[in-house]
């Protein structure tokens, strides 16, 4: 593939992705909902600021000389869509739909890489999780995301070609507060600048599947790819990490010691201890595999925090 248009382009993930596409000779079109970062980047060769909730707006994206898309662009945290379900269903599900029908009307059919969950999976399924393991519609996020997959396959008998990727928790340098690492790391640059005197946290003690997000953007690239059209992919490290470590990774990567407290607004019921997948298919079909350690992720993170004002 050589053109790929990235939807989300200026979010966390998809700054990582566009330079990954452009370091392995794609070109590539960058869609934000506002100027940003992306836009200014000499990894994208255009970009344009489109309202994908607007299906009128959407049919200015030329699909024709498009050979793939990566569908980041959406409503991406679970909390919030419980109380703004409606949101949630909409925006990813119509967006998704606005797409596939301006390159449909345009008589194109480039590849669609959909960006769903490992979220979807039901969590008491024996671990770690396979692409059969059940899924559940456990919020209206997960909702949203089922929902985009099976959009994917009405299209698919339209005769779209489409992949469905299912990444776990991905973590790295760009992402916002509102997760774990981002949040822990926030408040140790806090710290070492005089702004507070701990860190607080809420339950440690679940355990998840983390991966580097420039290891998930890699996943990506080799699936549009060597990806199978039809199939559903998990990407993943397949190693579950307890919050307890990943704070420790922290703190060991700022090389500092700080006093930790957990903070009773912060603390939620872990109803469930572990949640892990598992990778080979993704492996057996493109040769993936998590290269960046824990360890210099949660570095590069440090540094990330660091860096910002």
């Amino acid at each position: 593939m050589k053109k790929i248009l990235v939807t989300g382009a200026n979010g966390f993930v998809g700054q990582h992705l566009v330079k990954e596409l452009s370091d392995n000779g794609m070109e590539v079109v960058g869609i934000g909902g506002q100027i940003g970062s992306t836009s200014k980047s000499p990894y994208v060769s255009e970009y344009f600021v489109i309202d994908l909730n607007d299906a009128e707006a959407v049919k200015q994206i030329d699909f024709r000389d498009i050979d793939g898309v990566v569908h980041l662009a959406g409503l991406a945290a679970i909390g919030p869509s419980f109380e703004n379900p409606m949101d949630y269903i909409n925006t990813n599900i119509g967006i998704q739909a606005n797409m596939f029908e301006a390159a449909l009307e345009q008589g194109a059919k480039p590849t669609f890489l959909i960006i769903s969950s490992g979220s979807l999976y039901d969590a008491k399924a024996e671990q770690p999780l396979t692409e059969t393991s059940k899924v559940i519609p456990s919020s209206p996020y997960a909702v949203s995301k089922i929902g985009q997959e099976q959009m994917a396959g009405y299209y698919g008998e339209r005769g779209f070609t489409s992949i469905i990727a299912r990444p776990f928790n991905h973590i790295g340098p760009g992402q916002n507060p509102g997760f774990i690492v981002p949040d822990v790391a926030q408040q140790i640059v806090a710290y070492e600048r005089g702004e507070t005197d701990k860190v607080t946290v809420g339950n440690l003690d679940g355990r998840r599947d983390y991966t580097d997000v420039r290891d998930i953007v890699r996943a990506y690239r080799l699936l549009l790819e060597k990806g199978v059209a039809g199939e559903t992919y998990n990407i993943c490290s397949g190693k579950d990490i307890s919050g307890h470590d990943i704070v420790s990774g922290l703190l060991k990567a700022a090389g500092s010691k700080i006093p930790v407290e957990q903070d009773p607004k912060k603390m939620r019921p872990s109803d469930t201890p572990v949640f892990t997948g598992n990778n080979h298919k993704i492996i057996e079909a493109t040769g993936w595999q998590p290269s960046i350690p824990l360890e210099q992720t949660l570095a590069d993170v440090i540094a990330d925090w660091r860096q910002r004002d």
